[in-house]
């Protein structure tokens, strides 16, 4: 692993490439990241990756060190803030990581991916979404994923105990093409997801749709249906009719 990214965990801060000192926020933490880099460094089928969302270049630096040494190994980021919010300190990173098979695309998601859905269609072996956290947004960026992954390749969502992010998720496990890899061993590091642990266990949230009251269920099963981080496995076509629906 980068001592880039022990230093950034160690410290909570991040650096620019002229120096000024900035604290660490809206970054993917260590076990997530840990999680990250495992399930690619455990297939080595896996060279092309996305990532929609970069910010300080936490998850980049994860999934890249993963891929580093493989032949034609290829990271494409969407991060149209990059510059104007995150002061391009994620691309820092990267460059002083000595990664240079990345390429980065300042575009919001909903206009860089159909371009690259119409170059280059289910080519990508892994998907990583950690962009815009509404229901629709995230929905928008798992439909374009779905088109852009190949069979045999994954789609790993982040923050998934948002109430938003949570619903999409659970929309997308319908998908008769996905299974869902098994869940990362994520230690409860808050009295909020000891809570969610127990509750899960209790009255899992499977069980507890329908039976809890829907605004109850969305406010408090949403958030604690999911660990933090979400991977799928494309297992097969994906060859719903026009008509399918599953409810969520």
């Amino acid at each position: 692993m980068s001592p880039i990214i022990d230093e950034i965990y160690a410290t909570n801060t991040v650096r620019d490439s002229r120096g000024n000192e900035y604290p660490l926020s809206a970054e993917v933490d260590a076990a997530s990241g840990d999680f990250l880099y495992r399930l690619i460094s455990s297939d080595r089928s896996v060279t092309k990756t996305l990532e929609i969302g970069c910010a300080y270049g936490l998850s980049s630096l994860h999934i890249c060190e993963a891929l580093r040494g493989r032949l034609e190994a290829c990271h494409v980021i969407i991060d149209p803030k990059q510059m104007s919010v995150w002061h391009d300190i994620g691309v820092f990173h990267l460059e002083k990581a000595q990664i240079d098979f990345f390429k980065l695309i300042y575009e919001p998601s909903e206009l860089a991916l159909p371009d690259l859905l119409r170059s280059e269609p289910e080519s990508f072996d892994l998907i990583f979404i950690d962009g815009w956290h509404t229901f629709d947004h995230t929905m928008l960026d798992l439909f374009y994923a779905n088109r852009l992954i190949r069979v045999g390749g994954y789609i790993i969502i982040d923050d998934c105990t948002w109430r938003a992010v949570s619903a999409a998720v659970s929309y997308y496990l319908n998908y008769p093409a996905y299974e869902q890899v098994r869940e990362p061993a994520i230690k409860a590091s808050s009295l909020r997801m000891q809570i969610a642990k127990i509750s899960r266990t209790l009255l899992p949230p499977h069980v507890a749709y329908g039976i809890v009251p829907t605004a109850l269920y969305n406010r408090f099963y949403r958030r604690i249906r999911y660990p933090s981080i979400i991977a799928f496995k494309k297992v097969r076509e994906d060859v719903r009719n026009w008509a399918w629906f599953q409810g969520f």
